[in-house]
């Protein structure tokens, strides 16, 4: 009778060391970054419509890659009126879908969140093949009806 009472308690005891938490061992933390883990790219994105102050026609694309060209699409073709970044992401408008500097091309000074709702009130820096504009401002409007295309970048 003594003897099972004393499995009892011994029992009862490796059952409380087990469940302890020091008895638990805790992870290590690596000094080495798993070999299969991969960086994942900056995700990019802009906001924009054929109306000024965000109206009519709108599209909000996301997942861009920096320093890639983006044409507006077909719709939205020299049809832009607003235009702005995502936090955390800088922007260029270009005349030609290439963004190329030939036969009129252009490109802007950079934009930043929150963008503009209206580019026909909105005097942004030009800079083209001719050097007509020198990276000075053309004036208000200039570039309202005149995005084909756009690159982006982390701010």
């Amino acid at each position: 009778m003594y003897f099972s009472h004393i499995i009892s308690v011994l029992f009862a005891l490796a059952t409380f060391v087990v469940a302890s938490p020091e008895a638990v061992a805790k992870p290590e933390p690596s000094a080495q970054p798993d070999s299969n883990l991969e960086m994942r790219g900056i995700s990019l994105g802009v906001y924009y419509c054929t109306g000024a102050n965000w109206s009519s026609k709108c599209w909000h694309r996301t997942g861009l890659k920096a320093g890639a060209i983006y044409y507006v699409g077909p719709s939205y073709n020299l049809q832009v009126h607003s235009f702005g970044p995502d936090k955390g992401t800088r922007c260029t408008l270009c005349v030609h879908q290439d963004c190329s500097l030939a036969n009129g091309g252009a490109f802007s000074d950079l934009i930043h969140y929150p963008g503009t709702g209206n580019l026909a009130s909105k005097a942004l820096k030009v800079w083209d093949y001719a050097d007509r504009y020198g990276g000075r401002s053309a004036g208000d409007g200039w570039w309202n009806d005149k995005v084909s295309a756009f690159l982006c970048y982390p701010e």
